[in-house]
């Protein structure tokens, strides 16, 4: 797993993993392959990959790996809500037209396979949305976690890319001027919070020793080896 030193590194192919929802949605907008088989494939065959990888990491940089899952995790769903929250707060006080969650509706259609607006499904769609946003939280933590908040604002710039390329054709968007208005901010404030929180815990003693980025093929820190 150290050949080629710097050449791999397994947490890179544990982040590339928690792609997969993301990767489902893209799939389904630009083929119409359906989504719920497309996402319950490629988050299984991601899972598989995950704990084999994860598994096969010596003690401690296995240690590190997890810890890094969970902080994503949490500041994923921080992010999230914070980008949820922005968008709320600017659709309200600037007085959009925009609907900035249809999407959730669709994703529950989507889903649930069904043209019939219910409750549940749009809620399917609500958890189908923080999914993606804790997911694309821990791909960045485990890669970049310490890095702070420029380059996780670069990463939640990179995911507007994706959005802006599908969203406005699938959701029939007129308004795309208020579209990209809402979006961009969202998804800067998506980053700032990402990067600070992701940072801040893994840096904390209430997760454990301070989190490094060692390099693959460098042996671990000393205060890591205890664990």
């Amino acid at each position: 797993m150290t050949a080629g030193g710097r050449g791999f590194r397994p947490e890179w192919t544990v982040a590339a993993v928690f792609l997969a929802s993301g990767a489902a949605l893209l799939v389904y907008i630009l083929s119409g392959v359906s989504l719920r088989w497309t996402f319950l494939a490629l988050g299984l065959t991601a899972a598989i990959v995950a704990t084999v990888v994860i598994r096969r990491l010596p003690d401690a940089r296995r240690a590190r790996v997890l810890r890094r899952i969970a902080v994503g995790a949490v500041a994923g769903l921080a992010a999230t809500l914070a980008y949820d929250a922005v968008r709320i707060a600017l659709v309200e006080f600037a007085g959009l037209k925009l609907r900035p969650f249809e999407a959730w509706r669709l994703f529950g259609l989507a889903l649930a396979e069904t043209d019939q607006d219910r409750p549940w499904v749009f809620w399917l769609g609500v958890a189908f949305h923080l999914c993606n946003g804790v997911a694309f939280g821990v791909a960045y933590t485990v890669a970049l976690g310490r890095r702070g908040i420029w380059p996780a604002i670069a990463w939640a710039l990179v995911l507007e890319t994706f959005m802006v390329s599908v969203y406005p054709g699938w959701l029939g968007l007129k308004a795309l001027d208020e579209f990209l208005s809402v979006s961009i901010t969202g998804h800067i404030v998506y980053g700032i919070v990402l990067g600070w929180l992701a940072r801040h815990l893994l840096t904390s003693t209430r997760w454990g020793e301070h989190d490094g980025d060692t390099p693959a093929g460098e042996p671990a820190r000393p205060a890591d080896q205890s664990r």
